[in-house]
This record gives structure tokens, sequence and C-alpha cells, in this order.
């Protein structure tokens, strides 16, 4: 199998994921073109599942044994993801961090959710060699008396070192919360002019439309609450998966739609003003019964700790 966006596009397709036009074939590109890559986009546009699949194809292509999938996160340093000294009952050994490993292994990296991250804290000398140029480190793999040094494909390879050379497939691909995108600005410019950002937005209104199906259908009613902030496909299909096992249990439209407005959509509305929490609950209002009106005002208020404007 090769590495191509129709192939990509295929393996999306029996997952139920539909990605925005041109970004499969921009993802592609930057891949081929020796770019690692972050994907950015709203909530719940299959970001993660994108970057698994894309994984999948290399690997069937030769391009690497799989992936090594990691979520970022604020305590993260070099340790995490270089590596460094771990006590054992014979003494101090260089335990691999995750970079280190994934490249022993020749498994690409995915990291979820790079914006968690103290990205300058947690690359360290790893910029060096995502930069093209070969880095030593103060470490030394079990049974080796040379240091470990990291060396792309073609370059010359540190003197003196036990060379770990970089696979010339060998990829990141990264996803950011495009809500978090202010976050972009933490980033070092060396480490942005690293990788390439590729968009995955959210498709037309007819794909939420296809992928919510029988019992699912109800919460198309709930499509409106993206004029207020942009939410992907999966979040609402979770909320149809869930509405159609409850449907089995007989309640009521106004029932289900209570019930997933609080389990999946007032999460992702943390933080919004007054004005804005008062515009969702007009939208959910003329969806729901008395009793679920009333419920629905109250988590507003609690949940998002806001005050509905009259």
């Amino acid at each position: 199998m090769d590495f191509s966006a129709a192939n990509i596009k295929a393996a999306c397709a029996k997952r139920g994921l539909i990605p925005p036009e041109h970004v499969v074939e921009q993802l592609v590109t930057a891949l081929d073109a020796e770019k690692h890559v972050i994907l950015t986009g709203p909530p719940g546009t299959g970001k993660t599942t994108l970057a698994y699949i894309t994984a999948e194809i290399a690997q069937k292509a030769m391009m690497g044994t799989g992936y090594l999938p990691t979520t970022a996160s604020s305590e993260w340093t070099t340790y995490e993801t270089v590596g460094g000294f771990q006590p054992t009952a014979d003494g101090l050994i260089f335990r691999p961090g995750l970079f280190v490993e994934a490249i022993m292994s020749g498994a690409w990296l995915i990291i979820d959710e790079l914006n968690r991250a103290n990205f300058d804290r947690a690359f360290g000398p790893f910029f060096t060699v995502l930069s093209g140029s070969p880095v030593v480190l103060p470490y030394k793999r079990a049974g080796q008396s040379k240091p470990l040094s990291i060396a792309p494909q073609g370059t010359e390879a540190p003197p003196d070192t036990d060379v770990l050379r970089v696979p010339a497939s060998w990829r990141i691909i990264a996803t950011m919360n495009m809500l978090d995108k202010n976050l972009l600005f933490d980033m070092s410019y060396a480490l942005m002019r690293r990788f390439t950002f590729i968009e995955v937005g959210c498709p037309p209104t007819e794909v939420y439309e296809q992928l919510l199906p029988g019992p699912a259908k109800i919460v198309t009613s709930l499509l409106p609450l993206r004029d207020i902030k942009d939410l992907g496909p999966a979040i609402y299909i979770d909320a149809g998966k869930y509405v159609t096992r409850r449907a089995k249990d007989g309640i009521t439209k106004s029932r289900a739609l209570y019930e997933v407005l609080y389990a999946y959509f007032l999460p992702q509305f943390e933080g919004m003003a007054d004005e804005d929490a008062t515009a969702l609950f007009r939208i959910v209002e003329p969806l729901l019964d008395p009793p679920e009106i009333a419920e629905a005002r109250r988590s507003i208020s609690e949940v998002l700790g806001v005050e509905l404007v009259a």
C-alpha cells in the first residue's frame, strides 16, 4: 500500500471520519516534504483519529513500524521526552524518553493536546534534532561506553558517540485545540518553524446530519449551538450514541436532549460570558418541556457560573 491521500481517506471512511476538503492532501504533502505536523482545530473534529489513521497507512507503506501515542502534559520536562537517569538495583541507568523511544523503535510519535506542554522546557535538545542537526546527550545506554547521540539521516555522526539514527521517514504528528491557539505565541519561533500547521475545521451541516441517523437524529436539534461556539462532529456523534441507547428506556425527546446537553455540550462552553450563556439557553428552551426548561436554566447557571440575562 502506498502512502497517499486516497488510502488515508478510504481508511477514514471506514471509521466514520469525514475530514474537511483538502485537509488530507495537505497532510500527505507536508509529511512527504519531510515536515512534522501540528493539526489544529475545534474540539471534536477528529484530529487525533486522523493522526492515528495517517500513521497506520504510513506503517503499511513501510514508512514506520506503527505509532507511539501520548498526551502532552504541563509537567513534561526533557526527562519525559528525551530521557534521563533512573535508579535501579544495579545503579543509575539511562531511561529513554518518549521521543528517543519512538526513534529507537521506528514508530511515529503522535502527541495529543500539545498545547498542554511547556514547549521549550519539554523539547530541550530535541530542537537541534528537529532542525536536522545531530545532538550529543549526556547519557550512555546500557552496555555502551560512549555517550548517546541522535543524528538525522544524511548528517555526519558526532565522533566517539553511540549513534542513534533518526529514520528518514520518521515523523511527529501533534494535535492542538484551536480554542487554545493563543498558546501558539508561547511556542518559540524555533519550535514553530519545525512544524507545518494544518487546520482541521468542522464539516458542513449536512455531514453532521449524515452522521446522526435513526434515534440519534434528534441531536441535530442542537446544531444551532455551533453558532455560539464551533463544535466538531465527534461531540454530536457521542451524544447521538447516548440518545440511541436512552431511547430504549422510552424517555421523551425533551428529557433526552436535556441529558445530552448537560453531559456532552455544557462542558464545552466553560468560561463563556453571561450574554452567550443566555443565547445558549434561548436555543435549547423551545426544544424542552417545562420540567427540563427549569433544569436547563439551573444547570447552565451553575455549571458555567453565569447569570442568565432576562
